[in-house]
Order: C-alpha cells, then sequence, then structure tokens
C-alpha cells in the first residue's frame, strides 16, 4: 500500500526499498519478508491490477448466459473505471507496471466470451486468437486515449457498439447493448490489496 501512495507522484523506476519502509513506517528489513526485491514488488502490483479488474468485472455479469452482453458490460465498465478514476488510469498506464498487466487479462476473459459468442452464433470471425488480440487492443487503446483525455467519456457507447458490430452483431442490436441502461458498480477502492478481492480470485501464495 506504501508503494502504490508513492506512485501516486512518481514512477517506478524511481522508487526505493528504503523510501517505502518509511513510507509504511516500518523499519528496512521488512521488505524483504515480502518481496526479494523491487522487481518483485512491481511484477505483484501489475498482477494484483489485472487481478482486481477480473474480480470487478465478475462482480458486473453474474450468472449472464449472452457472451455478447457480457462483452458489452465489461467493455463499458472496463473503459468507464479508466476514465473516471484517474488514479486507477496513472496505476495502469503511468507509472511504469507491467505493460500486459491489464491486457493478459483482459484478453484472457474476452477470448473465453469470444468463443463462446462464436459457438451460439452471436459473433462471427474467422480466427478466435487475432481476434482477442485485436479486441483486447482496441480496448486498451480506447482505455489510455480516455485516460489521456484524448476521448471524451460520452464515447465509450459508440466504441462499444463499434466494436459489437464488427464482432457481427447487427447495428440495431450493437447498439442496443452498447447503451443499455446498466447500474455499473464503483471501481477498486485505492490502494489496492490482494486481502480485499474475493477468496476465488486470489493466486497461490496470497491466501487469507
Amino acid at each position: 500500500m506504501a508503494a502504490q501512495s508513492l506512485l501516486m507522484t512518481q514512477t517506478a523506476a524511481a522508487l526505493g526499498i528504503r523510501q517505502i519502509t518509511d513510507h509504511a513506517g516500518v523499519v528496512h528489513a521488512t521488505f524483504y519478508n515480502y518481496y526479494q526485491d523491487i522487481s518483485a514488488l512491481i511484477a505483484d502490483l501489475g498482477e494484483l491490477v489485472g487481478a482486481s479488474h477480473a474480480a470487478t468485472m465478475a462482480g458486473l455479469t453474474p450468472d449472464l448466459a449472452d457472451p455478447a452482453v457480457r462483452f458489452a458490460r465489461i467493455t463499458r465498465q472496463t473503459l468507464r473505471l479508466v476514465a473516471t478514476e484517474p488514479s486507477l488510469g496513472r496505476l495502469m498506464y503511468d507509472v511504469g507496471l507491467p505493460a500486459d498487466s491489464l491486457v493478459a487479462e483482459l484478453r484472457l476473459r474476452l477470448a473465453l466470451d469470444l468463443a463462446e459468442g462464436l459457438q451460439l452464433g452471436r459473433f462471427t470471425f474467422a480466427d478466435l486468437d487475432l481476434t482477442a488480440s485485436m479486441v483486447s487492443g482496441a480496448i486498451s487503446s480506447l482505455a489510455l486515449d480516455l485516460h489521456r483525455g484524448t476521448l471524451a467519456i460520452t464515447a465509450i457507447e459508440t466504441a462499444t457498439t463499434r466494436l459489437l458490430e464488427w464482432l457481427g452483431l447487427d447495428p440495431e442490436t450493437a447498439a442496443a447493448l452498447g447503451h443499455e441502461a446498466v447500474a455499473f458498480g464503483p471501481a477498486p477502492a485505492l490502494p489496492l490489496r490482494w486481502l480485499a478481492l474475493p477468496p476465488a480470485r486470489l493466486p497461490e501464495g496470497k491466501s487469507l
């Protein structure tokens, strides 16, 4: 948590172990009870960003049978998180966390939904891996533009609609899903914490 606080004003490259422990109010050696070095801490934080996003998305789409609806909601919520929470956007894009900290998790979830959508006839495309890579890249790029202010938050629904059309939905259905009235939940609270995640999201070594 001390590292995340420091990263609100500096980058990962500038972090030092002494700086982190002083900020946390603990002795220097305490750091080594958790991490071997700064690189291990940064890698863990990148993993935590992805896991926190996955937990938020899981809460948004419980028991939704339609993969197209899941896709639309996850895309919109992902983009909204970055557009409305500058500190979260900074953690994802500005401080030097591993570049795939969010994209890898997002791509995995997308691949599952895309495969199911293809099987059910909701989506139409030729290559699952290529499509998952392109769509996750598009969402990540949109999120970055929203964080930078290049795009306005009002672009989220239109962008989601265009992606759904690209996946094979007709324009009317895509627009309906892209603009569906949804009560989106809150963003993950900062600082992010492993212990704040549901037990099912805790990876090996991060037990309660």
